[in-house]
């Protein structure tokens, strides 16, 4: 999956919800059923608006991400590559 608007879906998500990228990672943890999570730098490569930004990602990140900050996956990330 792709990060919609080079991840400011994600970005606004996490500034409503008051969490830091090591915070998000946290309660990626606690979304995972089994307790894996995203690291602090995949979360990074997800938000960062320079050259670290990145794309694809993996289903289950974005599923993860998305479940972490009570947001519909589709909100946050496309299954086709921006444009």
């Amino acid at each position: 999956m792709h990060r919609r608007d080079n991840g400011q879906p994600i970005r606004d998500a996490m500034r409503e919800a008051g969490l830091s990228i090591e915070r998000l990672a946290e309660k990626t943890k606690e979304a995972d059923p089994l307790g894996y999570g995203i690291s602090r730098s995949a979360i990074g490569h997800m938000v960062s608006t320079g050259p670290s930004g990145r794309n694809p990602f993996e289903d289950r990140s974005c599923d993860l991400v998305a479940r972490a900050l009570g947001k519909p996956i589709d909100d946050l990330f496309s299954a086709t590559a921006p444009t």
